[in-house]
């Protein structure tokens, strides 16, 4: 069954066979599709209790009562469901599908596409109201029965990469691309999670694809732009980023990415007024109040005016590992020994950020933590072999490097 085989494998022999007991689940089934939905969660209920490892029933129960609005009893009936399978040493979406296609190829009057569409748009109404994870298992269910449909693999890819399974992620919409050269939506999502994933040369060539085949979508002009100002193209990013800001004047994100790409121009003021303009649009945006912050430390402001936009960014998303960077370097020039609980912090969120272990070791030694200092430099020059300032500070703290 093609793609259905790489998600789930084979049915296994533990899967519980589909032995309906006359015609209860099929004649549910069939109130479910015309729409009857009452009668239909009555059948399913009753069903499941004489049948209490069936897995269809439940499932459909879920469908019809998210189809009638209780979102939340559906997704607890999945979770329920998931949980069973679990001590099957089986998954959710193993189990339903797999009883689901032997079922569509014993009957013959239940279509395989209108089967599918309950599946689809249980996975919509979940995942539009915040049940991503609960939303993927119907979308890779879905794809199991449909394992052609570029639309329905493109769900599930966009679902796995917001529930970072960027691996998985990548191959149903590589899938998706291959069936459908020209989806955009596989396209799009596919380059907005090969820029996460750092593959900028690859991002770049499906973001090409997708604006060509739709000029006039403004996230996708800005994260192309982006994904350019990463490879550091600044001169195409920033024709990229005006472009989305033409198309809409009052789309924040367009103004962020033009102050980032003026900074990397040496353009401080343009940055800045580019930020400013963010921030009177969206107020919540932590990236602008970084940016400002950045784009005043370049234009030599008080020192107080650039740390409270700093703290304004880590109050508005804490989990940023440069704002804590930035404000952590920003004190250490200021002797402030505050500097390192915010460098421990940038440390703490991402390690592997560029020149952080090296700042927080130079602090350290700064205020008098030699100890510390040199085991942060030690790790810095793991990361950079190369940097001849890290070889010389443990040089003169008699360390071998």
């Amino acid at each position: 069954m093609g793609f259905f085989d790489k998600m789930f494998g084979s049915k296994s022999e533990g899967t519980n066979d589909v032995q309906q007991e006359g015609a209860d689940f099929v004649t549910a089934l069939q109130m479910h599709l015309r729409g009857e939905l009452e009668p239909a969660i009555a059948a399913y209920d009753r069903f499941a209790a004489d049948s209490p490892n069936d897995n269809l029933a439940p499932f459909f129960a879920a469908a019809a009562r998210a189809a009638m609005g209780d979102l939340a009893g559906a997704a607890e009936g999945l979770r329920a469901l998931s949980r069973r399978a679990a001590e099957d040493e089986t998954t959710i979406s193993r189990a339903v599908a797999g009883d689901l296609v032997a079922l569509l190829h014993e009957e013959p009057f239940l279509k395989v596409p209108e089967v599918a569409e309950v599946v689809i748009s249980l996975g919509d109404a979940l995942k539009s109201h915040g049940f991503v994870q609960e939303s993927a298992v119907c979308f890779e269910i879905a794809a199991g029965l449909l394992p052609e449909h570029a639309n329905v693999l493109h769900k599930l890819g966009d679902t796995l990469h917001d529930l970072r399974m960027y691996e998985y992620a990548d191959t149903v919409l590589q899938e998706a691309l291959r069936l459908a050269p020209n989806h955009w939506d596989s396209l799009y999502t596919h380059a907005v999670l090969l820029q996460d994933l750092g593959r900028f040369d690859e991002a770049l060539e499906q973001y090409e694809k997708a604006v060509r085949l739709s000029p006039d979508h403004v996230k996708c002009r800005n994260n192309y732009g982006a994904a350019l100002m990463m490879a550091n193209r600044l001169d195409e990013a920033l024709e990229q980023c005006s472009e989305a800001e033409r198309l809409d004047p009052l789309f924040p994100l367009a103004k962020v990415n033009l102050g980032n790409i003026n900074l990397l121009k040496g353009d401080a003021e343009a940055a800045r007024a580019c930020f400013e303009r963010a921030i009177s649009l969206d107020e919540t945006l932590a990236l602008a109040h970084f940016g400002l912050g950045s784009a005043e430390q370049s234009l030599g402001a008080d020192g107080e005016r650039v740390r409270q936009l700093y703290l304004r960014a880590i109050e508005l998303n804490p989990a940023f590992a440069e704002f804590h960077h930035a404000l952590g370097r920003l004190l250490v020039r200021e002797g402030n020994p505050e500097a390192l609980t915010y460098l421990a912090a940038a440390v703490q969120l991402n390690g592997a950020l560029r020149y952080v272990h090296r700042d927080f070791g130079l602090a350290c030694l700064q205020l008098g933590r030699r100890e510390e200092g040199v085991e942060h430099l030690k790790i810095a020059l793991q990361q950079n072999p190369d940097d001849a300032e890290i070889l010389s500070l443990l040089s003169e703290h008699s360390v071998t490097a």
